[in-house]
């Protein structure tokens, strides 16, 4: 059997017994709740504000929620901390306009950081007027001759400085290296690897830091962090998941994306991550043209993408982590890709069976495109598909990266999120941050409103998606809910009138009816504002408020 992750009491966990009363708040138990008392961590009760006079008397503190929501607090089931945190302190191209634009954001931070290595991200040249991306000569002048590694907003290919690649000479007989663009590939993850490898002690405990806090403020509880050697280090794994236990703020999973017939077993354990997978990549992406497809790119016909493994490898690799007792997972997003993992996992089951093969919960990253074969065999073998659900408000639609990248009829079928959860598989959401940026209400819209209305979840389906199905994801079925005996990991929220609200009826299986006693969540529209966060308790302890409820006293 797979043990759950371990998110016991950590050392900065408050004590405390803490009242929250007159507002609205989400629970299966009692869904027309305005209260709930926290004892040490724990959720001990739930109900009204006339039962809640009773448990005023044992308060440490009352906090009056002045008509907000209290809500299970959210998982980001796909994160990659350090780089988010750098992106969020540093060099931003998100919006970045064009070449001259990025040229002028490099320099200027030379000039700045006076020699220092840049790490910027989130270029991404199909949103450009001009998609003309610079020379290596161009950035090198920028940067006034130092080290520079700009990854693209699906961070599987990069801009690179001759500084940068000057330190990792390697890089220039591998798969994907250009001599004046942008590098993919094996070329890139060993740059990347070199770029992040720069970063100081105290540079990598200030972003992570900063991420940390980020994440708070946006009501997320938990993240699964993942790691690798091609994505990130040891080095950066073992100092996140240290941060969490000793400072206050979301609990850390970690996962570590190296295969077990490379010792990715052992170093898994060795630095204390959960699982052996997140992003252990069979492919790439498919902005940078490197997922693996069936058929060739229609914008780029010399292509099909990249494989980076073999039916075989993913096959073993399942095999020793369930030998070991661990979860094993991949980074898929081509359709050939998902084929190949799909036919690892048939040789696994043919010779361990599937119900061992079930045990574990396996998971899938991204999963972009799924035949309906592949979901119905990760549905049988109890499989997580770990999603992002604004990649399909970014990329798809007509005119979209994704139709640019696979034409009309393969772009429709991106993302199936509604097809897997109706098969059995469970859905999780995250953000992939820095590739998308931190915010699940803003996830939950995107499944909501899909572009495929075939593919839409309810607000309800969503939400679960970015709460309970993270902490399910790691095999904590019992965690994420405002019921009795529950960690307290919640938020609160200012917010407009609630709703049960399901934009494609189909996918409804409870009452819309308020007086069924299904409890409400926010209306989510195509546009507009979403829920703002004012508190997150993370085992009952506040590790971030707005200032708009009397936290004071109880913020570490």
């Amino acid at each position: 059997m797979i043990a759950p992750a371990d998110h016991s009491r950590p050392e900065w966990q408050s004590s405390s017994r803490t009242l929250l009363r007159g507002g609205r708040v989400y629970s299966n138990s009692d869904p027309f709740a305005t209260a709930l008392f926290i004892d040490n961590g724990v959720i001990s009760w739930v109900g009204d504000d006339a039962g809640a006079t009773v448990h005023a008397e044992l308060a440490d503190q009352t906090i009056d929620l002045e008509g907000s929501l209290v809500t299970p607090g959210f998982v980001d089931a796909h994160v990659h901390a350090t780089a988010t945190g750098l992106m969020l302190s540093g060099l931003n191209l998100v919006d970045c306009k064009s070449a001259a634009d990025l040229l002028d954001r490099v320099d200027q931070l030379a000039r700045e950081t006076r020699g220092r290595a840049i790490i910027g991200h989130g270029w991404d040249e199909t949103s450009w007027d001009d998609p003309r991306l610079p020379t290596r000569q161009e950035l090198d002048k920028a940067a006034w001759g130092g080290v520079v590694y700009l990854s693209r907003v699906d961070v599987h290919s990069a801009l690179v400085s001759s500084a940068l690649v000057t330190m990792s000479r390697s890089a220039t007989s591998l798969a994907g290296w250009d001599s004046t663009g942008p590098v993919s590939r094996e070329a890139h993850g060993i740059l990347r690897t070199t770029a992040l490898a720069s970063i100081d002690p105290v540079t990598r405990r200030t972003a992570q830091e900063t991420f940390r806090s980020h994440c708070a403020a946006h009501g997320i509880v938990a993240v699964h962090e993942m790691a690798g050697p091609s994505i990130s280090s040891s080095t950066d794994l073992v100092a996140l998941l240290g941060l969490a236990r000793n400072v206050p703020g979301p609990l850390v999973t970690g996962y570590w994306g190296e295969l077990a017939q490379d010792g990715g077993i052992e170093a898994a354990r060795d630095m204390g991550a959960w699982a052996v997978g997140g992003d252990l990549f069979i492919d790439g992406a498919v902005g940078s043209r490197t997922a693996c497809l069936h058929s060739p790119y229609t914008d780029q016909l010399d292509t099909s993408g990249a494989d980076y493994m073999s039916s075989t490898d993913v096959g073993q690799h399942i095999r020793q982590a369930i030998e070991a007792g661990m979860q094993a997972g991949f980074h898929v997003i081509g359709d050939r890709g998902a084929s190949l993992i799909m036919e690892g996992i048939a040789m696994v089951v043919e010779e361990l069976g599937e119900a061992r093969v079930r045990e574990a919960g396996h998971r899938l990253e991204h999963a972009e495109m799924m035949s309906d074969a592949d979901i119905s065999l990760l549905a049988a073998i109890g499989g997580t598909a770990s999603v992002q659900p604004v990649f399909d408000a970014l990329w798809a639609g007509s005119g979209g990266m994704y139709e640019t990248r696979l034409g009309a009829e393969r772009a429709a079928q991106m993302n199936r999120f509604a097809m897997m959860s109706k098969a059995g598989v469970l859905v999780a959401f995250g953000s992939d941050a820095p590739v998308t940026e931190v915010g699940a209400w803003q996830a939950i819209r995107a499944a909501v409103w899909h572009h495929n209305p075939g593919q839409r979840m309810s607000v309800r389906a969503a939400f679960a998606a970015h709460s309970r199905a993270g902490w399910r994801a790691v095999g904590l079925p019992d965690v994420g809910s405002i019921d009795p005996g529950a960690p307290a990991h919640v938020a609160i929220w200012e917010t407009g009138e609630l709703h049960v609200q399901s934009p494609d009826p189909r996918l409804s299986a409870w009452s819309t009816d308020p007086r069924s006693g299904t409890p409400e969540l926010p209306t989510i529209g195509e546009a507009g504002d979403v829920p703002r966060c004012l508190a997150t308790l993370v085992h009952g302890t506040p590790i971030f408020s707005s200032g708009s409820l009397d936290f004071s006293a109880e913020m570490v």
